[in-house]
């Protein structure tokens, strides 16, 4: 198996932090306890000692603000940023505020209660398989949205042999679907996994040289390809689900929670009726956004059209896809159930109500 980490990591620390609120660094497991367990009981202590995530002041009484936790600042979890800025979360009442966290810090953070969702999905499916009490509410890519992009230099995907790629996160769903991605070519035991922090560090890496090729998630991906760099593998022609970004709730607070959590859902899923019905207010969001310029922004749009999950659920067969996935990776034996991990129940009702 390809390594974690390597020596070349240190070198990207320095522009690891990119307006995060909270940072804690990935580090593997000690003993039994998975890293999910070991960072929430790290946040439990500094809440309690008073050390927390920047809470904005806001009029609102406590129960309606709302926090939620991307893995990246890039695009995959587009109608959360969408749904903030076209005030979808403000018409359901909600103050929401949207703290960008690495996967397994946002994983901790949901299960101290620190946050209200995560958007982390095949994470968070990950660590619940591993004992976190986690289910995911809402899909917003069922397709992966990744793709491995190399230097100018590199023709083929066979010529990533022995080679360093590139991954966002901390050995999360980006690594494992790279090596799924690059299976049929019988590179996934040839080549060396390093943690770029995040697609954006991965996307800085590549430009600088440092990496023979990345995996990158739009808007970046598409810009490295506008600039030249190579696109070998498109992760969706090879992997036919995967649940990568949704809104995921601890199982204590789903009962609990409801009313909210029917508010959150119907204004990420009225944001996603806004893009698909109104490509140019997108195509702007994405401009204003992530500034770039229309022609690669209507370029994101598709991309992201593309690999979006039409209902926003997933059925009990493409939830098992993704545990006998992570029971093959893990070398588990797994006898979780789909519903274990995964609870759309809301997610259709409030589809119901809006008449989906």
């Amino acid at each position: 198996m390809p390594r974690r980490f390597t020596e070349f990591e240190p070198l990207l620390r320095a522009g690891e932090v990119r307006g995060q609120k909270s940072e804690v660094r990935g580090m593997k497991s000690q003993g039994s306890k998975p890293m999910w367990f070991i960072l929430a009981f790290g946040f439990h202590i500094c809440f309690s000692i008073g050390f927390a995530v920047v809470i904005l002041v806001s009029t609102v009484t406590a129960e309606d603000k709302l926090r939620i936790s991307p893995s990246s600042p890039g695009l995959a979890s587009w109608p959360v940023h969408l749904a903030a800025k076209e005030g979808f979360f403000t018409r359901e009442g909600l103050s929401s505020e949207i703290i960008v966290m690495r996967t397994n810090t946002g994983i901790a953070a949901l299960v101290t209660g620190s946050i209200d969702f995560t958007t982390a999905g095949g994470s968070a499916m990950r660590a619940a398989v591993n004992g976190a009490p986690l289910k995911m509410i809402l899909n917003v890519n069922k397709k992966a949205d990744l793709w491995i992009v190399a230097q100018k230099n590199i023709q083929r995907v066979e010529d990533l042999r022995g080679k360093m790629i590139g991954v966002g996160g901390n050995w999360g769903t980006q690594f494992y679907q790279v090596l799924e991605a690059l299976k049929p070519s019988g590179l996934d035991k040839d080549v060396q996994l390093v943690s770029t922090g995040d697609v954006a560090n991965g996307f800085l890496t590549l430009q600088q040289g440092s990496m023979p090729a990345v995996a990158l998630t739009p808007p970046y991906s598409i810009l490295a390809k506008r600039m030249g760099f190579r696109d070998l593998v498109k992760t969706s022609d090879v992997i036919p689900v995967s649940p990568t970004t949704g809104l995921v709730k601890t199982k204590e607070k789903l009962d609990k929670e409801a009313p909210k959590i029917r508010r959150a859902i119907r204004a990420v899923m009225r944001a996603v009726d806004f893009a698909r019905t109104r490509k140019n207010e997108t195509v702007q969001f994405i401009m204003n956004q992530y500034k770039m310029d229309k022609d690669v922004s209507e370029a994101v749009y598709d991309a992201i059209m593309e690999t979006l999950n039409p209902t926003l659920w997933l059925t009990d067969q493409e939830v098992q896809i993704e545990l006998n996935r992570i029971a093959e990776q893990s070398k588990m034996k797994i006898t979780m159930k789909p519903a274990e991990l995964a609870d759309f129940t809301l997610t259709r009702q409030v589809a119901q109500e809006l008449g989906k």
